[in-house]
């Protein structure tokens, strides 16, 4: 049961992206917290980027740049405490400062792995940003992705991300072992003083993934990205499927997301039968993604690199069991409750004889959607985690 909040003073959540109706900002991070806090009845607001406004049908406030990095703006909320989605970032460094000038307290929800510097794991820094160089299409990959890895060797290069983290009363990741990384790094940068504020909270997922008893489990596998994007590793994707399915012809697959013409590419060449029991969805709307993740028993992540992954969030809330690599810092948390099982490393080999072992699991009874769900909803619905923030202060 979530506990009463203990302090029940004004809340807002913030984050500098420009605010339009299409942008889920309701189904994630800040939107999400916003309604866990007003669920726990606290006055909450959610803050944006955009022409200025403040709405009723909806707790919104927009406003420009220069409004969210006004001391005095904040200070007329009386706020007891704001929770910013900024990254960290050195340009948004004035927002973190004006908060903290006005009196509130201040928590910075990093969108992080943890794997923020060369100092904290120096390969897999590199194969990130090779990965994201990739996804930009620019002209020589990996010179790009060395030279940033080699300046981001050099401390003064993250002076003004340490000069945001500053203001923070507490810091928060997504992941335990996204906490214990970024440590690493704040211990790399001379900061142990920084290291003390970091704390462990996860992202939320909406209130409506949940498991459905009058839905039916079955042997399905459920994909979800931007398939296009080198980082969700959709070549991976379908050399695992195409072992897999062939070893268990029981089982179907659905993936979604955008990227279809990738995809397709991709699994032209696998076996006719084996086409066949793999749906190319394209993009769904929230609710028929709810209905997916209700009938899966398996959420399956290629990625190559994630800071938290809602995906296999939003499937565990909905009693599916997950898949993935154990070097994504989230994977460790989300199989932690007998609830999934973790490949070594991404090749295709490995990820296919974990996938395997994962449907031998349900096969002997191993694996409960009622408690898998009743777990990860406790601690992913929105009322769950704004209540976790709550308690840190």
């Amino acid at each position: 049961m979530t506990e009463a909040p203990k302090k029940m003073g004004r809340w807002f959540c913030a984050i500098p992206l420009n605010y339009h109706v299409d942008g889920q900002f309701w189904v994630r991070d800040g939107g999400l917290v916003c309604q866990g806090f007003r669920k726990l009845g606290i006055d909450s607001r959610f803050v944006a980027l955009g022409p200025p406004c403040q709405r009723e049908d909806v707790p919104l406030i927009c406003g420009p740049l220069e409004q969210m990095s006004d001391a005095n703006w904040w200070r007329q909320w009386n706020l007891e405490g704001v929770i910013l989605n900024a990254w960290a970032l050195p340009r948004y460094e004035p927002i973190a400062r004006a908060i903290k000038t006005a009196g509130a307290k201040l928590n910075l929800a990093l969108d992080t792995n943890g794997i923020v510097s060369p100092h904290v794991w120096p390969s897999r820094y590199l194969e990130e940003k090779y990965n994201a160089e990739r996804d930009r299409t620019k002209w020589l990959p990996a010179g790009w992705a060395l030279l940033k890895t080699l300046v981001a060797a050099f401390p003064a290069r993250h002076a003004g991300t340490l000069r945001h983290l500053e203001h923070g009363d507490y810091l928060t990741v997504p992941s335990p072992l996204a906490q214990q990384r970024y440590g690493r790094f704040l211990e790399a940068m001379s900061r142990p003083d920084l290291v003390k504020r970091l704390r462990f909270v996860p992202y939320a997922a909406t209130p409506d993934m949940i498991y459905d008893a009058a839905v039916p489990k079955q042997p399905v596998i459920t994909a979800v990205g931007r398939w296009q994007s080198v980082q969700k590793g959709a070549p991976v994707l379908a050399r695992v499927l195409e072992r897999v399915l062939a070893e268990r012809p029981g089982y179907t697959c659905r993936i979604i997301g955008g990227g279809e013409d990738c995809l397709k590419e991709l699994i032209e060449p696998l076996d006719k039968e084996i086409r066949s029991r793999i749906n190319i969805l394209g993009p769904v709307n929230h609710q028929q993604l709810v209905r997916h993740y209700q009938e899966s028993q398996i959420s399956l992540c290629t990625s190559r690199h994630e800071s938290f992954h809602i995906a296999s969030g939003e499937a565990l809330c909905c009693g599916c069991s997950v898949v993935g690599d154990i070097r994504i810092s989230s994977m460790p948390y989300f199989a932690s409750a007998s609830s999934g099982a973790l490949s070594c490393d991404l090749s295709a080999r490995n990820m296919s004889d974990t996938l395997l072992t994962e449907m031998d699991a349900w096969g002997r009874g191993c694996r409960d959607p009622v408690q898998i769900s009743a777990t990860w909803t406790a601690r992913l619905h929105p009322e769950r985690v704004a209540a976790m923030f709550l308690n840190l202060v």
